[in-house]
C-alpha cells in the first residue's frame, strides 16, 4: 500500500512539474493583436490588426515539413540574420548579446498546406516594420506583411495531428456553410505551445480568412 501511495505521489509530482515548466516558459510570449468581432456556434470571428511574418516554403515530399520549417525559422530568430539579432527560446527569460538587438519570441507558429508544399511562418514582434525587420541570411525565408483581415477560428487542445487538424478544418467549414459565410483563402493551422507542453494544456487553432 505504501509503495502504491509513493508511486502515485511521484507521478503527481512529475505531472505538476511538467505543467509548471510549460506554463512558466510561455509567460510573456506575445501574439498578434486582434479583437473578437463575434462569437458563433462552434467558432469565433476575429479582426486582426496588420502584422509581419517570417515565412518559409517547404517543398512537398519533405519529411515532417512543420519541423523542417520550424528549425529554419528558429535559426533565423536565433541569429541567422543580418545584424546577428537573437533570442533565447525560453520566454520570458530573454538573452541579449552585447552588440545585438533582441527579437522577442511571439506565437503562434503558422502552417498552411498548399499545392507544391507547406508554408511555415513565425509572427514577428509588433514593433518591427517591413523595412526594419532583421533580414534573413537564409534566402528561402522571406519577411511578409499581413494586412487587416477577418478570420474565422476554431480552437482545440491535444496534439495537432493530421487527423485532428483535418477534422477541425471540416468542422469549421461546415459551420461557415451553415451560417452563409465564405472562406477567402487557404486554411491555416496555428500552434501556440512548445513541444513539451502537456496535451491538455495545448492550444491549437484552425483559421481561415473570410470574404
Amino acid at each position: 500500500m505504501r509503495m502504491l501511495v509513493y508511486i502515485v505521489s511521484v507521478i503527481l509530482g512529475l505531472l505538476l512539474v511538467w505543467v509548471g515548466v510549460s506554463v512558466w516558459t510561455e509567460r510573456g510570449v506575445k501574439e498578434p493583436a486582434y479583437r473578437v468581432e463575434s462569437m458563433a456556434d462552434g467558432y469565433e470571428i476575429r479582426l486582426y490588426e496588420p502584422f509581419l511574418i517570417a515565412e518559409v516554403h517547404i517543398p512537398s515530399g519533405t519529411k515532417d515539413a512543420l519541423e523542417t520549417g520550424f528549425r529554419m525559422l528558429f535559426a533565423y530568430i536565433s541569429g541567422e540574420n543580418k545584424g546577428k539579432r537573437k533570442i533565447a527560446m525560453t520566454a520570458p527569460v530573454l538573452e541579449k548579446a552585447p552588440v545585438s538587438e533582441q527579437i522577442v519570441m511571439t506565437k503562434p507558429v503558422l502552417r498552411r498546406d498548399e499545392q507544391g508544399g507547406t508554408r511555415v511562418a513565425f509572427v514577428l514582434p509588433a514593433d518591427y516594420t517591413l523595412e526594419g525587420a532583421p533580414q534573413p541570411q537564409n534566402r528561402d525565408i522571406r519577411i511578409r506583411s499581413i494586412p487587416v483581415r477577418r478570420m474565422a477560428v476554431v480552437r482545440f487542445s491535444g496534439y495537432a495531428t493530421a487527423t485532428a487538424v483535418d477534422r477541425m478544418r471540416k468542422r469549421l467549414l461546415s459551420h461557415l456553410v451553415r451560417d452563409g459565410l465564405q472562406p477567402a483563402g487557404d486554411f491555416l493551422v496555428a500552434y501556440y505551445n512548445p513541444p513539451w507542453t502537456p496535451p491538455f494544456l495545448r492550444r491549437n487553432e484552425v483559421m481561415v480568412e473570410l470574404r
